[in-house]
């Protein structure tokens, strides 16, 4: 009687071939498919530093609805002072930037209450100038941390946005043709300090005869790889550090061999710190005078970025344009 053998035979595995070749397929995909999502979580990241320059001109719009002006850059420059026969506030200290001015229209009222708008920042409560705050981070940089260098030891919050002043860099330039530029200050000595006794703003919105959709008023501000993160131009947005609180673009209306370009991530030369530009591949985030939020080419034609840069030299620019 031919016997019938019972059970199963024995389970045959993976070869080591089989297995090379399955792992190499899974490498393959996963090539495949970082880049798709390194892409889409920059994707998230711009779209929440939109929304942050979004909050930004909003909040520009609000203060004008209630005083009637555009917030300058700051309500005093310490070579101001000095023009006045006052005792000199040297950078990097400096009296209230657009930062704080803006405080109270980001929902920042509480630490609005801290500040002292007459005293320059060193004699400021630390916790007023320490403040990070998500609405001036772009989350595509790295983390804020309190500047070095800076007004004070340890300095102050840092920021990622910047007010556009049109074409002309520099302080106690009153021929800014920006729309947002530092306001004129009535100082005071008290105490044996230079205070700002009052200060009187510039510019309103009808003063951007170019248009509002056409005109720039804050962007992403540049900041050169070396400086990154709380050094050089990337100090406090609380102090008076020029570079630090404004930024230029296009051709220089007084030096037009001076190109303020918008600036790649890693763009690194000597005048890189007055210019815009972001982290993100390709565009710079910009929110214009009407509130809209715009994605500039950084090829954008330098004539084109002048006329946006500028709030009365009477270019005529379409949206194809840029």
């Amino acid at each position: 009687m031919n016997g019938v053998s019972g059970g199963f035979g024995r389970s045959r595995g993976f070869t080591l071939v089989e297995l090379l070749v399955v792992i190499a397929i899974i490498g393959v995909l996963v090539a495949l498919l970082l880049p798709a999502v390194q892409q889409a979580r920059e994707s998230a990241r711009r779209m929440s530093c939109e929304s942050n320059l979004k909050q930004i001109g909003l909040a520009v719009q609000n203060q004008h609805d209630v005083t009637l002006y555009l917030t300058p850059t700051s309500i005093g420059e310490g070579a101001d002072a000095l023009a006045q026969g006052f005792p000199d506030v040297p950078e990097p200290d400096g009296f209230v930037q657009w930062a704080t001015l803006l405080l109270p229209y980001i929902e920042q009222q509480g630490l609005y209450g801290l500040w002292d708008l007459k005293i320059q920042v060193t004699r400021q409560n630390p916790q007023a100038y320490q403040a990070q705050l998500k609405t001036y981070w772009c989350p595509s940089r790295l983390k804020q941390v309190l500047s070095l260098n800076d007004f004070k030891s340890p300095g102050g919050g840092i920021g990622d946005y910047a007010p556009s002043s049109g074409t002309l860099p520099g302080v106690k330039n009153d021929n800014a043709d920006g729309p947002i530029v530092p306001a004129d200050p009535v100082f005071l000595k008290s105490g044996g300090f230079t205070i700002v006794d009052s200060y009187r703003p510039k510019l309103r919105l009808a003063n951007i005869t170019d248009g509002t959709s056409n005109t720039l008023i804050f962007g992403e501000k540049h900041i050169r790889p070396m400086s990154l993160r709380g050094k050089n131009e990337d100090r406090s947005m609380f102090g008076g550090q020029n570079n630090s609180n404004r930024r230029v673009a296009g051709k220089q209306q007084n030096a037009t061999a001076n190109l303020w370009i918008l600036q790649p991530p890693k763009g690194d030369s000597t005048v890189a710190n007055r210019c815009f530009g972001g982290p993100h591949p390709g565009v710079c985030v910009f929110v214009m005078a009407d509130g809209s939020v715009r994605k500039l080419s950084l090829n954008i034609d330098i004539n084109t970025l002048t006329a946006l840069a500028t709030r009365q030299n009477g270019e005529t620019i379409s949206n194809s344009d840029f």
